[in-house]
């Protein structure tokens, strides 16, 4: 059975990576439109836009991390490696469009990075499938947070470059969203009770890594709620219903499984 769950794993990696060589590659200097830039950009949105940087710089952390928890399967060990490669590409497109608008100097971004790089992120949950969960879910809020982020900037500002780069960040996180969802399923065929006790466990004890990691993210959730792009509620309503949907969970399935857990 797991020989069989590794092979899928692989197969389900290599379909993920022909179709992002196929349709979802892009480049950070060619593909956003630098010369349309607004070089007078929000306050807020540039506050955002630093927020979501500074969690893309932890990116060594999250792969060297997740690839060691995960390094004994071929299919998850590479997507990791691939995923890391994405994300890179995240966190510079933001880096550049700070600086190439005028919200920070370089040196200022330089000396925020170093702040940021001075802590370090660790694994949320101590288990694959936990950790594939959290990811599920993670991915699916990313992309939402890029979404709401572009539209709240499209309607303070309407900067071409930054709609362009949201644009493509968001479409990275929703692929990488359906990998780790698909896994999840995988996962499922094999022991569904199992999974749908550690989706429990991952929805109530959720924390996005900017929570966690951004120094008085008090202020930038606040920003974020006042700006409409992430709270509790958005949450519940934009991420925890669409990915239990996707994942062809049903509440009951849920509580049934919270009371096994009480029980335990």
């Amino acid at each position: 059975m797991l020989a069989q769950l590794e092979n899928q794993f692989h197969d389900l990696y290599l379909e993920y990576f022909h179709k992002a060589e196929a349709h979802r590659r892009w480049n950070v200097l060619n593909d956003v439109p630098w010369a349309d830039i607004t070089t007078t950009p929000n306050e807020e949105i540039a506050r955002v836009v630093q927020t979501f940087m500074a969690v893309e710089m932890y990116l060594p952390d999250y792969t060297s991390k997740i690839m060691h928890l995960v390094r004994s399967s071929r299919g998850r060990a590479w997507f990791q490696a691939n995923w890391g490669y994405e994300e890179s590409k995240h966190s510079l497109v933001l880096e550049l469009w700070i600086t190439k608008s005028g919200a920070r100097s370089v040196d200022q971004i330089r000396a925020f990075q170093d702040d940021i790089l001075s802590r370090e992120w660790n694994l949320h949950y101590e288990t694959p499938l936990e950790m594939i969960i959290y990811t599920t879910f993670q991915e699916f809020a990313t992309s939402v947070n890029y979404r709401g982020l572009r539209r709240v900037a499209m309607q303070q500002s309407a900067d071409p470059a930054l709609d362009k780069a949201l644009t493509l960040l968001a479409r990275d996180e929703t692929g990488h969203f359906e990998f780790f969802k698909n896994g999840v399923k995988l996962f499922m065929d094999v022991d569904r009770d199992r999974v749908l006790e550690a989706l429990n466990k991952v929805i109530h004890t959720f924390r996005m890594p900017a929570q966690t990691l951004i120094p008085d993210f008090g202020a930038h959730g606040k920003l974020l709620k006042e700006l409409g792009i992430f709270d509790d509620r958005i949450f519940l309503r934009d991420v925890v219903r669409p990915v239990l949907k996707a994942l062809g969970v049903q509440s009951e399935e849920l509580r049934e499984a919270r009371h096994r857990l009480g029980a335990a």
